[in-house]
């Protein structure tokens, strides 16, 4: 049984001579598409080629754009800690003054005219 299968699936299989008109007539089609592509290029193709060109610029200036609001909401936060530095130091300096101040008038003699 195993042998008829094996015979019949050669006998099926056994290539086959599609004849000289068949020949001639894939020789032209390929001639005629070989021709055709090297006449000119497929308008899609170029169309494709300008749209990945756009796409890649559009990247690049999202990037940077992106990179350039980076660096000034960098350098915004940098002018706003030097402005609060400064704040704390001008307010460190107004409370020693203060502090002093106070001090100065609890430590001082009382004077003789205030009754105490």
């Amino acid at each position: 049984m195993s042998n008829d299968l094996e015979d019949s699936l050669r006998a099926a299989l056994r290539p086959v001579d599609p004849g000289e008109k068949f020949t001639a007539g894939v020789m032209v089609r390929v001639a005629d598409e070989s021709a055709r592509t090297l006449r000119a290029p497929r308008p899609h193709a170029t169309a494709l080629r300008w749209a990945s060109v756009a796409l890649a610029v559009s990247l690049v200036m999202g990037f940077l754009v992106a990179r350039e609001l980076q660096l000034r909401r960098t350098q915004r936060g940098l002018e706003a800690r030097a402005e609060l530095l400064q704040a704390l130091k001008l307010t460190g300096e107004k409370l020693d003054i203060a502090y002093r101040v106070v001090n100065d008038e609890e430590h001082a003699e009382p004077d003789k005219d205030s009754g105490v």
